[in-house]
């Protein structure tokens, strides 16, 4: 009997934190229609060190990150979005191109201690399903750690 317990206790548990680690966030089919915190571009001849944001991007925020723009107190359920397309000349006008990637944000303060509450994924072009980093943004979150003071998000208002 107690080791039937143990087995069905462990088995719990199993699918507790694979379900924990297997979490994703889904592709926020809407983005677009969120808050447009901005737009920038990185030209091709822009350091060496941008060559992987070289286009337009815009970054959206859900309600949630909206209100933790003013303060740098983002709200768990917050998500932000950043959209990388290329950047186009047209008639004398820079026109955002193809989709490149969106990477995504979402916050869970108890989920993601180790990242300031942040969980991190990227979407390449129009790929809607399949997150590209492997290690739930670890290496997103070392850069990000350089925002501490606007609670790890680059992006501001302006």
């Amino acid at each position: 009997m107690k080791s039937k317990a143990i087995v069905l206790f462990v088995a719990a548990a199993v699918l507790l934190f694979s379900s924990l680690w297997a979490e994703s966030i889904e592709y926020p089919q809407d983005f677009r229609r969120w808050v447009h915190v901005g737009t920038g571009v990185v030209l091709p001849d822009a350091d060496a060190k941008l060559i992987s944001e070289q286009g337009m991007h815009d970054i959206f925020a859900n309600q949630e990150a909206a209100k933790g723009y003013a303060s740098g107190d983002f709200p768990d359920g917050s998500m932000i979005v950043y959209e990388l397309r290329e950047a186009k000349p047209k008639n004398g006008v820079i026109v955002a191109g193809e989709r490149k990637r969106v990477d995504v944000m979402m916050k869970n303060s108890h989920l993601y201690k180790s990242t300031g509450g942040w969980r991190f994924e990227r979407f390449w072009a129009n790929d809607q399903t399949h997150n590209a980093l492997q290690d739930s943004g670890t290496m997103c979150f070392s850069c990000h750690s350089k925002a501490q003071t606007h609670g790890f998000v680059f992006s501001q208002f302006r």
